[in-house]
């Protein structure tokens, strides 16, 4: 009978310690547990601010890239302007007088007009260097890989294909004017040189005001064409970093 009773008390202690231990155990793992969701949570703290300072950096790239191709579409404008106002003086069997070209505000000064095709790609450079993978809007993700890696490119390539004729159209406008002469003007002597009179009606005119024209017009449709790009990923990356 008192060998029973140990047995029994001692199978109650075994149990209790049991329970002890498990009851330790249990807390030891969500102690863990607790401990490995706090890191988590501060790495993913971490990551996303890291990825929304890129983001708006990019954002800020981009608004400026866009801010920049709407005064090349300007200039291209005044451009196409410039040879409709050519146009409309030959028509017109007009003159042709230096102060259409001496003047910085007269049209024909613009006929020398060109562009340099530049955007920065510097933001979207550093977060690819890291991992897009970052980026957690896979939406926002796959828009800016293929604006940066496909568009931005593709884009380039074909503006300065167009543009390539700049030269050999400024080279062949002022292949117009004449030798350099010196001028006296109040005393002070001025190197100058100077359009024809007939400018207006020489055919090879004509035909470089035509093509100054398909120049202008197709880099403007390439411009057009592609802020609506730029502006759509803008328009996501502004709703992803109000969140």
């Amino acid at each position: 009978m008192l060998n029973f009773l140990r047995n029994l008390r001692r199978k109650n202690m075994n149990t209790k310690y049991f329970k002890y231990a498990l009851g330790e155990i249990i807390l030891v793992v969500i102690g863990i547990l607790i401990a490995l969701s706090i890191n988590n949570w501060s790495e993913n703290r971490k990551e996303r601010k890291f990825e929304k300072k890129m983001l708006a950096e990019i954002q800020l790239a981009l608004e400026n890239d866009i801010d920049y191709f709407n005064r090349c579409i300007a200039r291209l404008e005044r451009l196409d302007s410039s040879v409709e106002v050519m146009l409309t003086l030959i028509e017109q069997k007009a003159t042709f007088v230096d102060s259409m070209y001496d003047q910085p505000n007269q049209r024909s000064y613009n006929l020398a007009t060109g562009i340099l095709y530049r955007y920065n790609p510097g933001p979207y450079e550093a977060l690819k260097a890291t991992g897009v993978d970052k980026i957690r809007n896979e939406v926002l993700r796959k828009e800016l890989i293929n604006l940066y890696d496909f568009e931005y490119p593709r884009h380039e390539e074909i503006v300065k294909y167009y543009d390539q004729d700049y030269k050999d159209q400024t080279d062949r406008f002022f292949a117009f004017q004449s030798p350099p002469f010196i001028e006296n003007r109040n005393g002070e002597r001025f190197i100058l040189t100077k359009f024809p009179s007939d400018l207006l009606q020489k055919p090879e005119f004509l035909l470089l005001l035509d093509d100054i024209r398909a120049r202008a017009r197709l880099e403007l449709n390439m411009f057009n064409n592609f802020i609506p790009e730029q502006n759509s990923v803008l328009k996501l990356l502004k709703k992803e970093l109000e969140e």
